[in-house]
């Protein structure tokens, strides 16, 4: 996908699932992450579930889970 290419609504739909996935369970948004958007449609083309997706990456870069009720109650 390039800079004038037109992204599908349906693609940048899944993409904003991700990201609002990624920030809940690992506090980084796609864009933090580092996704490309190609690595981002392909996984959309061959029909990969967000979550499946964000479990993907989190596996593949080694990602640290935040609890996040131990870190608000510390800053309530």
């Amino acid at each position: 996908m390039g800079p004038h290419e037109e992204v599908a609504p349906e693609l940048e739909a899944w993409v904003a699932d991700v990201d609002r996935i990624m920030k809940r369970d690992w506090c980084i948004g796609t864009a933090d992450a580092g996704s490309s958007e190609e690595e981002l449609a392909r996984h959309w083309r061959d029909l990969e579930p967000p979550e499946a997706f964000v479990a993907w990456f989190a596996e593949k870069y080694d990602l640290i889970r935040f609890d996040w009720p131990h870190y608000s109650n510390r800053y309530s």
